[in-house]
């Protein structure tokens, strides 16, 4: 077994035995080093490869820490058009915006990048079974996805794209979801003539970038209830 091997089996083993837990920091490299008596190049080799199989992700100036594992579906990283066929429906959708321009002060904030950076805004409305469905609009940087704007949203999966054609490396998604009722705008994309509860979703979607977790998306949904449910089963 080479050196890296035995680092990356033994780091591998700790965390499947929770001596070291989930959003725990690992040893540095240096610590690694002096462990194991072998080069930084040897050490960031096995850890690369565990950051690389989704055991651990790295912040940067931070360290790199291990990696939540999520047991049940409503943790899991659906597009909507996958969540339209989990519900046995048949999905459609309509681009209805694609713009790129700056960031502004605020936005660079949230995503952490420069006010100057550009950025895209992405507006599409999803259909289960040609029923409206869900209204999203996701903002994503310009810099990781340069000429997005010659895909066609409409006939294909954003996420998909993202996936395949620029490589993206999704890792985890925070949501806050709330009941709410739409606005004007929001109503007359869904079809709604008269007022009715939604769920809206404000997201955070992270990826793997240079070995680095960064986000990559931030997104705003609007959903009916009586088409999507989330079931969720703990145990004690």
């Amino acid at each position: 077994m080479m050196k890296y091997e035995l680092i990356k089996k033994e780091l591998s083993d700790k965390i499947q035995h929770h001596e070291l837990k989930e959003n725990q920091v690992i040893p540095s490299e240096n610590m690694l080093c002096e462990q194991y008596q072998v080069s930084r190049i040897t050490v960031r080799k096995a850890i690369d490869e565990l950051v690389y199989e989704g055991m651990l992700y790295r912040i940067k100036g931070k360290g790199c820490f291990v990696r939540e594992r999520t047991t049940n579906e409503l943790s899991h990283i659906y597009s909507y058009t996958e969540a339209i066929i989990h519900q046995g429906k048949t999905p459609t959708k309509e681009q209805i915006l694609l713009t790129r321009e700056a960031a502004g002060e605020e936005l660079a904030r949230k995503m952490k990048i420069d006010k100057e950076d550009e950025v895209y805004y992405v507006k599409c409305l999803y259909m289960a079974d040609g029923k409206p469905y869900c209204l999203n609009t996701s903002i994503l940087p310009a810099k990781l996805f340069p000429k997005l704007e010659c895909f066609n949203l409409g006939n294909s999966s954003l996420y998909e794209i993202l996936k395949n054609f620029y490589q993206l490396s999704m890792t985890r998604v925070q949501q806050k979801i709330i009941a709410t009722e739409g606005t004007s705008e929001v109503n007359q994309y869904m079809g709604l003539e008269e007022k009715k509860p939604l769920l809206k979703i404000d997201a955070v979607s992270y990826c793997l970038y240079n070995n680095n977790e960064i986000i990559f998306e931030l997104y705003e949904s609007y959903l009916l209830t009586d088409i999507l449910s989330y079931s969720v089963e703990k145990y004690n």
